[in-house]
């Protein structure tokens, strides 16, 4: 059974007899093949406007300012709350305890631009009273203004991979001294220490403006506040500590998410870096289709819908009366494919219907691939092919909705796989109006 290719450029159209030897074989029984004309796919340049960054179990936030000429600057602050060793129920700090000091360690377990200039990273105190809580989303678009100070608890320099260590306020540590036998204790429970002390805000002081900047990845599993005291009881020992856990084994309540700003202005065209003015621009294919994490850029892709038309029209003249598909693989093509290309893109991209709206295709449900024992596995593929280049997608039963007529959209989003959508990566590749283009390429029977 021969099938049909269809590519996503203009091909020559090849004439033959569909209906050669159909005499020998019952009309109900009847199938054809042809290898015809071409089905488009037009890219966009679009935006994913927010991202949910309060992913559970995530502890390696980013956070930085740095400049991609691709894409341009993205600039990424991050709040945690942060938890003591554990909750009891008495003897919290023992005898008659005094506050010595509180020293802090953070971490950063990556980093990329220029590590060779040190930073100027803020630490604002979340206002006292306000709750942010695990079973609730917060957006990469949520403004953290009216819940902190205008000035930060504490600031420090920083560059590249490694520890940050410092003092915290004496005063700040000074409150942490609760020592009431009770249970209105903040010790006593995660909720009243957390309604006391919500969590910190860390943030680059001033924004990249030239050359890279730098992105870091923060390692809360590493990071850690330690509160040191003394009894002064007959007793009591010289210097004990409290220790606080940004995220652990005693965590309890952790929440972590991440704010987020893209300026697509510092951006450089020359160099095939996205305009401005192509930006949510839907009527012009593109030339690039540029797909970040964090919410940022991200490829709009719509199938030709005259086209597939066009198909079904074809079977209907030659005397059939639907299409089946065998495969439609889609495959899109890295621009200037190489090792750095591939260090800065993402392992696996995904298509969607909205991934914001959870609206996915039957092919691509990360929620179900997620469910052990739901019975799904995904079949959309979408891995970076490292030695061509490219990435190739399986949208066979999508494909096939658009040509019955049961799904009538023929835009979707190009993105990270869903898995990846928080990490800072982009893409870029080639798009409608270039020389290597959107390829789809449907093979299919039509039937009588």
């Amino acid at each position: 059974m021969a099938g049909l290719l269809l590519a996503g450029f203009a091909v020559a159209c090849t004439d033959r007899d569909d209906a050669f030897g159909n005499e020998m074989v019952p009309p109900s029984q009847q199938m054809g093949s042809s290898i015809d004309s071409t089905v488009s796919v037009y890219s966009y340049v679009t935006t994913c406007d927010s991202l949910d960054t309060n992913i559970s179990g995530f502890y390696q936030p980013f956070m930085g300012s740095y400049i991609d000429p691709v894409v341009g600057r993205t600039d990424v602050a991050v709040f945690t709350n942060f938890s003591p060793n554990g909750f009891q129920h008495s003897h919290y700090f023992g005898e008659n305890p005094v506050i010595d000091s509180m020293r802090y360690a953070i971490s950063f377990s990556g980093a990329l631009g220029d590590t060779t200039q040190a930073v100027t990273i803020d630490v604002y105190e979340v206002k006292e009273g306000i709750r942010f809580y695990q079973d609730s989303a917060y957006f990469s678009n949520f403004d953290m203004t009216p819940y902190i100070g205008t000035t930060p608890l504490f600031s420090f320099e920083h560059k590249g991979i490694g520890n940050a260590l410092g003092t915290v306020p004496k005063e700040f540590a000074d409150r942490l001294l609760d020592n009431t036998q009770s249970k209105e204790n903040i010790y006593y429970a995660d909720t009243a220490f957390h309604r006391k002390f919500p969590g910190l805000y860390f943030k680059f002081r001033e924004p990249a403006t030239s050359g890279e900047g730098q992105m870091l990845q923060f390692d809360l599993s590493q990071s850690a506040m330690f509160l040191f005291y003394h009894n002064t009881g007959p007793d009591g020992p010289d210097t004990l500590q409290q220790k606080m856990w940004f995220f652990g084994d005693y965590t309890y309540d952790y929440v972590s998410f991440s704010t987020v700003e893209h300026d697509y202005a510092y951006a450089d065209p020359a160099k095939g870096g996205v305009s401005t003015a192509e930006i949510g621009d839907t009527i012009h294919p593109s030339k690039y289709i540029y797909v970040q994490g964090l919410a940022g850029l991200m490829g709009a892709l719509k199938v030709d819908e005259e086209a597939l038309a066009g198909l079904k029209q074809k079977a209907v003249d030659l005397g059939y009366t639907h299409i089946a598909l065998h495969r439609a693989e889609l495959q899109v093509t890295m621009v200037d494919s190489g090792v750095e290309q591939y260090d800065r893109s993402f392992s696996s991209l995904g298509i969607y219907y909205d991934m914001l709206k959870y609206q996915f295709l039957s092919e691509y449900n990360p929620m179900l691939d997620a469910i052990t024992g739901s019975g799904y596995s995904s079949t959309l593929g979408g891995a970076l092919n490292r030695s061509k280049g490219t990435y190739s997608f399986d949208i066979t039963s999508y494909v096939q909705s658009l040509i019955t007529g049961k799904e009538k959209r023929f835009m979707t989003q190009l993105l990270p796989a869903y898995g990846y959508r928080n990490n800072f990566a982009r893409c870029w590749i080639y798009g409608t109006d270039s020389p290597y283009p959107p390829l789809l390429v449907l093979t299919y029977t039509m039937i009588k």
